[in-house]
């Protein structure tokens, strides 16, 4: 787990450039000193709207421009400082107890947050004044800790295999994403094995992709996938080696789960896609067919 001073920081992601398109990501306890535990993305804000204005006694949160930009003024309860976002290989780390207001959002702008905890409406302080009182008595909330991982799954490595192996193009699902329209804009939310059905354990982006290019080509041997077109659309083909299917997805309000065992490929980008990926695992080489050939001898096996 990375140790990290209990103040909010802009924190560097890994870039991954390729003429494809390019790819960042990042890990629980990797890249953010927190487990997953939620995930949201704020989208179609109108100009001049503030969204968010509130703190967490307990919850550490990471916000990322996705798209487009926008600023972070938060308050630690001494000073406020102003934190501009507008490349997608850099977020934003909020400990607990920092009032934080996102606005300055420019046009077709997309924020993605990572929270620590679940929702938890005794969590907030929505007042700033409250906050101030708060912070000014310095007073440490309790459990204001890194969130723990969640128990691990009884599931056995060879059940998952077995899984794959049997796992055909009917297992993939499109999922309709819980979706909250405001004035101010909306937000799409998912909290673990609610919404979806697997704990985020890595998440990451393509984006910058020209037309015409393709993006995925494999298949995970135990690695559960939730694609969420978060900007723009673009096509999912999925085949088992037997039959194939195309879903679109061109809301960030839908998601395609893709099982483990199913092969996936995305085409037809259209201009300023963006391609969100929620996994169940962090990454591991191992847990993938990169060969269609090698992917059908075991499916046929």
């Amino acid at each position: 787990m990375l140790n990290f001073d209990e103040k909010a920081q802009i924190i560097q992601l890994p870039k991954f450039l390729d003429e494809r398109g390019n790819l960042s990501v990042l890990e629980s306890g990797m890249h953010i000193p927190f487990k997953i535990q939620r995930c949201y993305w704020i989208y179609d804000v109108p100009g001049g709207e503030l969204r968010g204005s509130h703190a967490f006694k307990r919850q550490h949160e990471f916000i990322v421009a996705l798209s487009g930009s926008f600023d972070v003024v938060v308050h630690d309860g001494l000073e406020e400082k102003r934190y501009s976002l507008s490349r997608s290989y850099y977020g934003l780390y909020l400990p607990p107890m920092h009032y934080r207001t996102l606005d300055n959002f420019s046009t077709n702008s997309l924020a993605l947050v990572l929270s620590s905890t679940s929702f938890e409406e005794e969590d907030y302080i929505r007042d700033r004044d409250e906050f101030l009182k708060v912070a000014a008595l310095n007073v440490k909330c309790p459990n204001g800790v890194v969130a723990q991982e969640s128990e691990p799954s009884c599931v056995k490595k060879s059940d998952l295999i077995c899984s794959a192996k049997k796992a055909s193009v009917e297992n993939c699902s499109l999922i309709m994403l819980p979706r909250h329209s405001e004035r101010s804009g909306c937000l799409t939310s998912i909290e673990n094995s609610k919404e979806i059905p697997f704990d985020v354990k890595r998440v990451f982006y393509l984006y910058d992709i020209p037309g015409g290019e393709s993006r995925g080509g494999h298949a995970h041997k135990e690695c559960h996938q939730m694609l969420v077109s978060a900007s723009g659309a673009f096509d999912v083909k999925v085949s088992d080696g037997e039959h194939e299917k195309i879903f679109r997805l061109d809301r960030p309000y839908y998601g395609l789960h893709i099982p483990p065992g199913v092969w996936a490929e995305e085409l037809n980008f259209s201009s300023g896609s963006i391609c969100l990926v929620l996994t169940s695992h962090e990454f591991v080489e191992a847990d993938y067919w990169r060969s269609y050939d090698e992917y059908l001898k075991f499916k046929k096996a």
